[in-house]
């Protein structure tokens, strides 16, 4: 059970106040519904923000023009976040910066100067993020900190079982326990969850009648409708056609329906068979469940349980 971490340099903030953090730490601080001029951007959201964005036009170009598997094409992007301006004398570095050079003579790269204009004039808290020497850089004319986590100090107990199953079970006899003497299941939090993890939970804690929010995702071209449409589609170019041809299911042709207004505008029919065929469906969670959490980025509060599972030598 690990529990408590301190942070209390959220009271300190007075100015208009930009952090940037996990959306953990986002919940955290919101949920102490404090009244402060802050908002918040993960490290990733920032970039794209102040240095450039990109969308869907831009991973087309470089589909049809360098013939580049959509996830290929999306990744040179992502790298492009990472180099200067300047001749590297290695080859893949210096590929990037022409690509970049590239991208933004066709105006395919997006800017935006509200955005850089406004950064200047407020204060940056990175919290808890470990920037390199790179990151640094796009910060520096910035007026920025950087704060890492305090952590309270605990003695922990260890228990040590000799199968998955023996330990889920003592793990669900506790929490039970805990329920008895009136702890909410939402303060109670599972971490180190693997897929095998979660189906051996899910089949011991319904013997305790335990709620998990494990959800369970499907892949959208999985239905059966919407395998006849990319089979259809795929024949002939008319999508009206196509889904008239097809037998209705009102959730999944409602899912369907959604994709195809989002991605028709770019008129690429590889684009939106790719986006079709790497949907998902998530599955509801229940209210007031235990919460798989990532150990590393959850920030619980003092009166949060933790079990760490799957904890050993190896």
């Amino acid at each position: 059970i690990r529990r408590g971490i301190k942070m209390d340099f959220v009271n300190n903030i007075k100015k208009e106040t930009l952090i940037i953090c996990n959306d953990n730490v986002k919940k955290k601080i919101l949920a102490m519904h404090k009244l402060l001029p802050i908002k918040f951007m993960n490290l990733k959201t920032f970039m794209h923000h102040y240095l450039f964005d990109y969308d869907e036009l831009a991973i087309i170009y470089l589909i049809n023009k360098y013939n580049m598997q959509y996830e290929v094409a999306k990744t040179y992007l992502e790298n492009l976040y990472y180099i200067e301006n300047k001749e590297y004398g290695i080859k893949k570095l210096d590929y990037l910066v022409a690509l970049k050079k590239e991208l933004d003579s066709q105006n395919l790269l997006i800017y935006n100067k509200q955005f850089k204009e406004y950064i200047q004039r407020i204060n940056i808290i990175i919290y808890d993020i470990d920037v390199d020497d790179f990151i640094l850089k796009i910060f520096k004319d910035l007026n920025y900190q950087i704060i890492y986590r305090e952590y309270k100090k605990y003695n922990h107990e260890i228990f040590e079982f000799e199968t998955m199953e023996e330990e889920i079970f003592y793990v669900a006899h506790e929490i039970s326990q805990l329920i008895t003497n009136d702890i909410s299941p939402n303060k109670i939090k599972l971490a180190n969850i693997d897929n095998n993890y979660e189906i051996n939970i899910e089949r011991i804690f319904s013997l305790f009648n335990l709620k998990t929010n494990i959800s369970h995702k499907s892949s959208l071209s999985s239905y059966p409708i919407v395998k006849e449409f990319i089979e259809l589609y795929k024949k002939n170019d008319d999508i009206e056609k196509t889904l008239k041809d097809i037998k209705k299911d009102d959730y999944i042709y409602n899912e369907l329906i959604k994709i195809i207004n989002k991605y028709l505008k770019y008129q690429n029919k590889d684009l939106l068979i790719y986006k079709i065929e790497h949907s998902y469906i998530t599955s509801d969670i229940y209210d007031n469940s235990i919460e798989i959490i990532d150990l590393l980025e959850y920030i619980p509060d003092n009166d949060e349980y933790v079990f760490l599972l799957g904890f050993n030598d190896s």
